[in-house]
């Protein structure tokens, strides 16, 4: 509206001027013009030209930007505050649901725990146990029922002793359990020297007995052999071979008889033991008898053993032979396949 404003008077202004220069003439705007107007144009105006004006004239002047005043941002907090306080009142309807139902399960307990107590104290009056004493009677010498407070004391009495009662019973669980794997491998270990050693067969064995009578045997019988064989024959062995050690190819020709007999007697005396541990080979005759002699440092009874049949062929005939050739004719264990070598 002001551009049209300055425009209109620019033409007033002009229109002025010419009418001063041309007098009378008025200045008037045409689409087209005729030969003579062109000719003699003073107020005359084409619309091109008039437009072009214009357009210049808008050109030159420069656009007011009017600018608009920011808003001013309000910081509203409100909403913020609104969601904080519908927690918090969530938050705290939540906790008076637990606390409602917390309160209602204990009150739960608390009549399931008198109800208990009841039950206990009439069972307690009718089969007349009056040797167990847990602090008050169940009723008062006047008859009258128990306070709340007797009763609450008298519960924590049961509840004292049946903790008691389930620590003693956690230490009985520990100790069976350290019994069974005691137990465990007691039947391995037995096992073990069933399997090692032919028990039903060994000196002292009475199947009236325990297990444990038997293998007690076993050992006793085992150390007995052993003893025997270090003392008779193992150590004077070594007392020889100890006083000849220094000089050995000068030791005498006693020496040297009494320690080839005392290791033909050891084999002999471990040959017979081992009839008592290996399968193959059976227990017959007084076996039994001379092994549990040894256990008392006894030599082997000679007249427990068969004679040596020089007519027919045995095993122990082989063996006489062969120890007749090394002018071997005493031995100190002279038992062989329940036959006495010594002639």
């Amino acid at each position: 509206m002001r551009n049209k404003f300055i425009i209109i008077l620019l033409i007033l202004f002009t229109a002025a001027g010419l009418h001063a220069q041309t007098g009378d003439h008025p200045i008037r705007i045409a689409d087209s013009l005729t030969v003579q107007e062109k000719t003699n144009r003073h107020t005359v105006l084409l619309r091109s030209e008039l437009d072009s004006l214009i357009k210049q004239y808008n050109l030159a002047q420069q656009p007011v930007i009017i600018k608009d005043a920011p808003e001013e941002t309000k910081n509203d907090n409100s909403i913020y505050m609104f969601v904080v306080l519908g927690a918090v009142l969530l938050l705290s309807v939540w906790l008076l649901y637990l606390f409602y139902v917390h309160q209602k399960k204990f009150s739960k307990a608390i009549a399931a725990l008198k109800l208990q107590s009841q039950h206990s104290t009439s069972f307690f009056n009718s089969a007349d146990m009056s040797k167990i004493k847990l602090g008050e009677k169940s009723q008062l010498p006047n008859g009258k029922k128990l306070t709340p407070q007797a009763l609450e004391r008298k519960i924590n009495d049961l509840n004292v002793e049946m903790t008691k009662l389930t620590k003693e019973n956690e230490s009985l669980a520990r100790v069976i359990k350290e019994y069974n794997g005691i137990q465990h491998e007691f039947d391995s270990l037995k096992h073990g020297i069933s399997k090692a050693y032919k028990v039903k067969n060994y000196p002292g064995y009475d199947k009236e007995k325990t297990d444990m009578s038997a293998l007690q045997a076993v050992l006793d019988t085992e150390n007995a052999v052993a003893n025997y064989a270090y003392e008779k024959f193992l150590k004077p062995i070594l007392v020889i071979t100890d006083e000849n050690k220094n000089n050995p190819a000068k030791i005498n020709d006693e020496d040297s008889q009494k320690l080839l007999e005392l290791l033909i007697s050891l084999s002999l005396l471990y040959i017979e033991y081992l009839y008592l541990r290996v399968n193959d080979l059976a227990i017959g005759g007084k076996m039994v008898e001379r092994l549990e002699s040894l256990s008392k440092g006894k030599d082997p009874d000679t007249s427990l053993l068969k004679k040596l049949n020089m007519e027919h062929g045995s095993r122990a005939l082989v063996l006489r032979m062969i120890l007749d050739k090394t002018t071997k004719q005493r031995l100190s264990y002279p038992v062989f396949d329940e036959t006495n070598l010594n002639q």
